[in-house]
């Protein structure tokens, strides 16, 4: 049973790990505009919260997610933080476009397990699923608490496992491209970030009317 648990937590957390989301498109935006270690702070940010949501679901805390109101301010703060970091890296220039001279000051690490943090765990679609698995998983009459815990270290480490790949990729495709690439790319995956957030908080505040109706 507990081979099986595993087997199943790996299929999971393969099936969540080439999904595409904000978190992905920023994890690999990090990595090749930032470096490798950056890219795997944002890794250790979406994990954490990963982690943090399957906690908080299984000893029953999310209900506090699944109330109507407050699904509706998360997709708003979870929009809008996708905008700004959509904004930024659309108008944002890097330390090869800027004048030399300037003195680039280094970016601790824990700054970027921060953004990937918030922009995962405000993401109300990861509080869902996470909400989701975990009852669907815990259902299962011949599983034990031994059994879910297996199950969901699985997933979660095979998640965290291709993230870090992505990062480590990402990073080493982007020294082989040109600055102008990279730029249009920076440029694509904010449009991304910022119309996932527009969809956000249209969701939201289209709800929060309804809810004050």
């Amino acid at each position: 049973m507990f081979l099986q648990a595993i087997l199943q937590g790996f299929g999971l957390g393969f099936l969540l790990a080439i999904q595409p989301g904000p978190s992905m498109f920023t994890l690999i935006q990090t990595s090749s505009k930032k470096g490798f270690h950056p890219g795997l702070g944002v890794a250790f940010g979406i994990f954490l919260s990963d982690l943090i949501c399957v906690v908080l679901a299984y000893v029953g805390i999310a209900q506090l997610f699944e109330n109507p109101k407050n699904k509706i301010y998360i997709g708003l703060i979870g929009g809008t933080l996708l905008v700004i970091f959509g904004l930024f890296s659309i108008f944002h220039k890097t330390p090869e476009e800027k004048e030399k001279g300037i003195e680039i000051k280094a970016v601790h690490l824990y700054l970027f397990i921060t953004k990937g943090f918030f922009l995962n765990i405000l993401n109300p679609a990861v509080i869902f699923l996470w909400i989701l698995w975990v009852g669907a998983v815990s259902s299962n009459k011949e599983y034990t608490h031994l059994h879910i815990i297996s199950f969901f270290t699985t997933t979660l480490s095979i998640v965290f496992f291709t993230d870090i790949l992505k990062a480590y990729f990402a990073n080493k495709i982007s020294k082989r491209l040109s600055h102008t690439i990279l730029r249009k790319v920076s440029i694509l995956l904010g449009i991304i970030l910022l119309i996932t957030g527009i969809v956000f908080i249209y969701q939201g505040g289209a709800a929060l009317l309804l809810v004050f109706k």
